[in-house]
């Protein structure tokens, strides 16, 4: 796996292709997925490096979430 600087466009790419990925249909996948959605609109839109980086913080978080519903990491 490559190294990605934060907001790098490609990074957040894979990341939004990852997070997508994962169809299960519950309440909790469902809240996510629009999360994920909005995040993603509001890191298209803005331009400062430091808005950049918080918007991929926050898609980055979602994937950990996400990880934690599928059982794949513990909460510990």
């Amino acid at each position: 796996m490559g190294r990605f600087n934060v907001g790098n466009p490609k990074a957040v790419e894979i990341l939004i292709t990852k997070l997508r990925s994962h169809t299960e249909n519950t309440p909790a996948n469902r809240r996510l997925s629009r999360a994920v959605g909005r995040a993603l609109t509001r890191h298209q839109q803005v331009r400062t490096p430091n808005d950049l980086g918080f918007y991929h913080g926050l898609l980055t978080g979602y994937a950990v979430a996400m990880k934690v519903l599928e059982g794949r990491l513990t909460t510990q």
